[in-house]
């Protein structure tokens, strides 16, 4: 990942399991809600959703979130995702990000996503949701061969 701590190694790297992470209590954001965040400016329209809030020792509160109203450009006129199902963040990464409370709802299906991460030890972003929106895009055209 782009901008990220390691919430653990990769199992092939080590013998070591991943750390577990633990349920935890955020002061501003909880499960369910809906923010507005500073979005690209071709994603006026875009919001966050959390998913989860956990903690890890290393790392601090992590904020699980899905995108929507996102628009990754495809180079080569293929499909366009215009969501993100899963995404973890640091609570400051995140916290830098969010604009506005919208409402709060019940929390979508997320659990596929998740059990990846979890399963590949996966990292947690530490750079604003925006950034990492235009990184994914870039990855997505760069397995295209499009170059920027």
């Amino acid at each position: 990942m782009i901008g990220c701590a390691l919430a653990c190694r990769a199992p092939a790297q080590s013998s070591a399991p991943c750390p577990e992470p633990g349920a935890a209590v955020d002061a501003k954001f909880s499960p369910g809600q809906v923010w507005t965040y500073y979005s690209r400016e071709t994603e006026p329209a875009a919001t966050i959703t959390v998913l989860k809030v956990e903690t890890l020792p290393k790392i601090g509160v992590i904020v699980h979130i899905r995108l929507d109203g996102i628009r990754l450009h495809n180079c080569s006129s293929g499909p366009e995702p215009r969501e993100i199902e899963h995404a973890p963040f640091t609570r400051e990464a995140l916290d830098r990000s969010v604009v506005k409370l919208i409402r709060t709802g019940e929390v979508p299906s997320f659990q596929e996503g998740y059990s990846r991460w979890r399963h590949d030890c996966g990292g947690v972003y530490t750079i604003t949701v925006a950034e990492m929106v235009a990184a994914d895009e870039r990855t997505l055209n760069a397995g295209m061969g499009c170059h920027s």
